[in-house]
């Protein structure tokens, strides 16, 4: 989502877990949601959100972004490397602007404690295309950014992301990201106290999962 870091981190959580996030910096400000969904076997995650979008340049208005992650080492590992690419955009006053990131994550996690709270740090370095449209005329530039996280499960269920992404930046009359931008999240697994119920016995170690990442 425009307005929004690209908050990537490279741990999978099953099921569905939704989320509020709330981005700033760049000259916008985004409010939103998104709900990610990974398979039980945690080969993949999706994540799709949209949001309310203010920018000082333009009249407010919706953004919306989706984005995939695969996972490419065991999902039992400290340590995770994911590829993704999402896909974001938003229409300001009849200017289309979309803005496509392709990049890869690697982080860590620590379980802290038997309750399933535990913290995940991660860095994803990735290139963002971004194209412009406005009375016929296309205009496109690519820059390269990264963005730093932490994820913190809190209790079996709720996680909180905090972030920032930075980087190249756009010039006068170019698309694409002129400055940092920060990033908050809250999320909700939905399945993970059902599961924690019926798990018989308890898992040994507890390792956080990773919260719906901010398309």
């Amino acid at each position: 989502m425009l307005g929004a870091p690209v908050l990537q981190n490279a741990f999978t959580n099953s099921g569905f877990t939704i989320g509020a996030d709330f981005g700033s910096g760049d000259h916008r400000q985004s409010y939103g949601g998104a709900v990610a969904w990974s398979p039980a076997t945690g080969i993949f995650q999706l994540d799709a959100g949209v949001a309310y979008l203010h920018s000082t340049n333009a009249s407010g208005t919706a953004t919306y972004g989706a984005r995939l992650m695969v996972p490419v080492l065991s999902r039992s590992s400290e340590f995770g490397v994911a590829p993704f690419v999402g896909m974001g955009g938003a229409n300001f006053d009849g200017i289309n602007d979309w803005q496509i990131p392709l990049g890869v994550a690697a982080g860590y996690r620590r379980a802290l404690g038997a309750n399933g709270r535990g913290v995940s740090a991660y860095v994803s370095p990735f290139y963002s295309w971004a194209r412009v449209r406005q009375d016929k005329q296309t205009i496109t530039h690519g820059l390269f950014r990264v963005s730093i996280g932490v994820d913190a499960a809190v209790s079996q269920s709720v996680g909180v992301t905090v972030g920032y992404e930075t980087g190249a930046k756009a010039g006068e009359g170019q698309p694409g990201a002129t400055g940092g931008i920060f990033g908050l999240g809250v999320s909700y697994a939905l399945n993970h106290g059902q599961q924690a119920a019926k798990a018989r016995p308890p898992r040994p170690v507890a390792t956080p999962d990773s919260t719906p990442s901010t398309p």
